[in-house]
């Protein structure tokens, strides 16, 4: 993966890992296993390791700096656009 790649996988992974805690922290709800939630995790946590620098570049850098993959409950779940994204989803998954 070139550099962009990289970048764009480590967003895809914190949007993902920072909407599906908020659905399960903040609206007691869950669309996927924690064994997804986990792997999901566990991949950005290694990305965020081997690309420290790319990974600063990217949206929500501060919130996911410290981040070990271990829980999602101590990111910006409150968020606003999490927030509507997380009920968007979520209604979405209702609807199938």
């Amino acid at each position: 993966m070139n550099n962009e790649e990289i970048k764009i996988f480590i967003q895809r992974r914190r949007l993902q890992v920072l909407i599906h805690s908020c659905i399960y922290y903040e609206l007691n709800e869950s669309i996927i296993s924690d064994n997804t939630w986990s792997k999901w995790a566990l991949e950005l946590e290694t990305l965020q390791k081997q690309y420290p620098e790319i990974s600063e570049q990217v949206i929500y850098a501060k919130a996911f700096k410290d981040f070990d993959h271990s829980t999602g409950c101590n990111l910006p779940l409150k968020d606003p656009w999490v927030m509507t994204k997380a009920k968007w989803l979520l209604n979405i998954s209702r609807k199938d």
